[in-house]
């Protein structure tokens, strides 16, 4: 990949499919994905070990993450996180009990050290209530995903914006 920066923003789903709520990031960027054509962004979807983010947000000016948090909040809480200046508060921090081979506030501040952290980089954290292997995901996240879907799609495309009139052009 080369190192101009990439136009538009990108939309990342963080999570395992076969670990219950923590498929619910996942879950969001097929939704955003599939109402986000035509809008000048472009949407991933990361399984597993959330360090494959820092070659997924390589050269991108904004990027939104979407992953589960278990930070003890009822399951389907929502929480905007702006980790494009600070690291992410404690209770978003994964703990043993992390799905992920290395959590996503490590990532986060991993690539901050090495200067590879986005410009913007915003963070949806959705309470999960279930882990289990080969679980759904709960009622509670089934019933929060329809809303986190339009909040993300909402901040993708202020970023966008903000990234056209910055620029003066539009990329996609």
């Amino acid at each position: 990949m080369s190192d101009a920066t990439e136009p538009g923003v990108l939309v990342v789903g963080v999570g395992n499919p076969l670990r219950g709520d923590d498929g619910a990031g996942l879950e969001v960027a097929r939704r955003v994905r599939d109402q986000a054509r035509g809008h000048g962004f472009e949407v991933r979807e990361l399984r597993g070990d959330a360090t494959g983010l820092h070659d997924a947000w390589h050269g991108r000016e904004a990027v939104v993450l979407v992953d589960t948090m278990r930070s003890g909040a009822r399951p389907g809480a929502i929480r905007r996180l702006d980790a494009s200046n600070e690291p992410l508060p404690a209770p978003q921090r994964n703990g043993p009990t992390s799905t992920h081979a290395a959590g996503l506030a490590e990532t986060i501040e991993l690539a901050r050290a090495l200067g590879r952290l986005p410009a913007r980089l915003i963070v949806y954290a959705v309470e999960g209530r279930r882990y289990d292997v080969g679980a759904g995901l709960s009622d509670e996240l089934e019933a929060i995903v329809p809303t986190l879907v339009e909040r993300v799609l909402r901040e993708a495309r202020s970023l966008r914006a903000s990234d056209v009139s910055a620029t003066g052009f539009s990329a996609g």
